[in-house]
């Protein structure tokens, strides 16, 4: 990955070819699970906010993309749901050599939208 990108645009482009397709797929899952969401990068990797604050991370990685934070309110469903996806408290990691679960990063996206404008938690 280059650094100091300063665009989403730039990022991606920086990425392997697999890990770009990944990226990129859940780039529109995320902006058609949300509407209005803005995109800068933060912390060196892609940020989508909404009222210019942040919602939801996503970065590519050589094996897996990883999506931040998990939210801390999740149902008993929803957690059934990203167990296996956990990497610590906050990181979902999805493998590459699988295909990403577009329902969980919908609903975990979702869930981190509503509880941006006080829906949720």
């Amino acid at each position: 990955m280059a650094d100091k990108v300063s665009t989403v645009d730039e990022y991606v482009a920086s990425l392997s070819p697999a890990t770009r397709d990944v990226v990129e797929h859940l780039r529109g899952v995320i902006h058609a699970t949300v509407d209005g969401l803005g995109e800068r990068i933060s912390y060196g990797i892609p940020t989508f906010t909404l009222d210019d604050r942040y919602v939801v991370y996503l970065a590519g990685w050589a094996h897996h993309v990883s999506l931040y934070p998990v939210p801390d309110d999740e149902d008993d469903d929803l957690a059934r749901r990203i167990a296996r996806y956990r990497d610590g408290k906050g990181t979902l990691r999805f493998p590459l050599a699988e295909p990403v679960p577009d329902d969980v990063v919908r609903d975990v996206v979702a869930r981190l939208a509503a509880r941006h404008h006080g829906a949720v938690g």
